[in-house]
């Protein structure tokens, strides 16, 4: 069977490339189609896996999957406009789409009314795997409104509508296509993700009835706060044996907003290394634990037979400081707050392979559908990976571009902005607070640490400048509105009262 999909794939990708027209594809059985299996972690940045060797975490699980597949070196979100960043990098892998162009009914759905929460005009990759013959499950974390799950999925086991909450014992529901949702329950000795993986299994247990492929998207709350695994794992990482990383600061270079924010609250400042140390610690025992029960359900995939006919995407939603940079939270643009890990592995995927591409979580969207042999929808605003998976000479994107903005509600502090565009080697980021722009320029080929600023060296002059009028120009397609060569970026100034 892997060889069949292989050449399917490989058929698929000749055709993208050498065809100038627009080829009918040769449709395929529903039967015939790949499952899919979408396990996605909160909180999770880049380097917190083993087999990255840049932290010192377990996760055997996550990387027998990653020797099984192939990895993205250079994975990204986009960013975010308000501190739950979570909800529009999730909402942008759902519809393919820059959280610029998305309304707030999926991308801060708190802040509309709670029929409206979940409403979106066009199709999310759920719904249209759906209408393409797939029977859609999920358990876990939605933080994009419930209507969004009754679109996507036909069913759903121990779903959480919400942006955080505590491990043991976090409200869920059920949901049913014809029944519609059950009541909230919990099961306050149940860890979060033993709960999920638990629903996940059992889905896979009697995946065996089913006439047609599946898409099981498996969304974890963990490694998100509250840092509360079981105790076996807490063992597992004394605090005393944690190296501190190499941008560890015990306050942040500059003056910049979201300071006050609850991630940044979780300690105080300045950042205290042993207290750091814990912090980091407590992050590790959440993605073990989490990685414990990813094995479990890779184990209960393999015993449904339907292992060598499934397509697994394994990533996080966005990164965590966890103390570098001075900072605890995600509300910035910095690598280990965008960078997230990104693993496919499956029938024709090459094997324990890597890719420096730069790539968005949102390009799942495509790539899933040209792997199943679906038609892109037009609304879809990424690339397909597809071809940097299977075809080691492609190079993708030269430049890739980033933001952040304070949500627009926030009367505490100034507001802070950030822009940031990157290429194979070089990564500038501005940032403007008070109306004073700060300019860093990072070499991520030397260290993707940041803690070297070229930005203040006269021979970085030109590379800045060449890096802002594409920053600026990026910006203007998007339909951003920081205007750059004015004050304050455009933006009404903060009034104390």
């Amino acid at each position: 069977m892997k060889k069949n999909v292989f050449k399917m794939l490989v058929g698929l990708l000749i055709g993208i490339l050498f065809s100038c027209s627009n080829i009918e594809k040769k449709s395929i059985k529903k039967n015939e189609r790949p499952n899919i299996l979408f396990l996605l972690t909160d909180d999770h940045r880049f380097s917190a896996l083993g087999n990255t060797s840049l932290e010192n975490v377990a996760t055997p699980n996550i990387d027998k999957l990653a020797a099984a597949g192939t990895s993205f070196e250079n994975a990204y979100i986009l960013g975010a406009h308000h501190g739950a960043v979570c909800s529009p990098s999730r909402a942008m892998l759902m519809t393919g789409k820059s959280f610029w162009k998305l309304p707030e009914s999926i991308t801060a759905m708190w802040s509309v009314s709670k029929q409206n929460r979940g409403n979106y005009q066009d199709i999310t990759f759920p719904e249209l795997l759906r209408q393409h013959g797939y029977m859609n499950f999920t358990t876990g974390k939605h933080h994009n409104g419930d209507l969004m799950v009754q679109n996507g999925f036909e069913a759903g086991k121990a779903v959480f509508s919400g942006g955080m909450a505590t491990h043991f014992g976090i409200g869920v529901r059920d949901y049913n296509a014809k029944t519609g949702w059950s009541k909230s329950y919990s099961k306050k000795e149940t860890y979060s993700s033993e709960l999920f993986a638990d629903a996940a299994i059992a889905f896979l247990q009697h995946s065996d009835t089913l006439q047609r492929p599946f898409m099981m998207y498996v969304p974890f709350t963990a490694p998100h706060d509250p840092r509360t695994a079981p105790d076996e794992y807490h063992r597992q990482y004394p605090a005393k044996n944690v190296e501190l990383p190499p941008n560890f600061m015990e306050n942040h270079p500059f003056p910049k907003g979201e300071m006050q924010i609850r991630d940044e609250m979780l300690e105080a400042y300045p950042r205290k290394p042993q207290k750091v140390k814990q912090h980091i610690a407590d992050y590790h025992a959440m993605i073990s634990a989490t990685d414990h029960h990813i094995g479990r359900i890779l184990d209960a995939l393999k015993a449904s037979g339907k292992m060598e006919n499934t397509i697994i995407v394994f990533s996080g939603d966005n990164g965590l400081a966890v103390g570098q940079h001075g900072l605890m939270g995600k509300q910035d643009l910095y690598e280990h707050s965008i960078g997230v890990p990104l693993i496919f592995s499956g029938p024709g995927i090459p094997e324990n392979e890597k890719r420096e591409a730069l790539v968005y979580l949102h390009d799942i969207f495509p790539t899933i559908c040209e792997m199943v042999e679906m038609e892109i929808p037009e609304t879809v605003e990424t690339e397909s990976m597809l071809p940097l998976i299977i075809d080691t000479t492609k190079k993708g994107r030269e430049t890739i571009f980033f933001t952040y903005t304070t949500w627009r509600q926030d009367k505490k502090e100034p507001r802070w902005f950030q822009r940031s565009i990157r290429d194979k080697k070089w990564k500038l980021t501005l940032s403007m607070y008070e109306g004073k722009e700060t300019v860093q320029l990072f070499n991520l080929k030397e260290s993707r640490w940041e803690t070297n600023n070229y930005a203040n060296k006269m021979a970085m002059q030109e590379k800045i400048d060449s890096m802002r009028v594409k920053l600026i120009e990026h910006s203007f397609k998007e339909g951003d509105s920081a205007k750059y060569i004015v004050e304050n970026w455009g933006f009404p100034k903060f009034k104390k009262k």
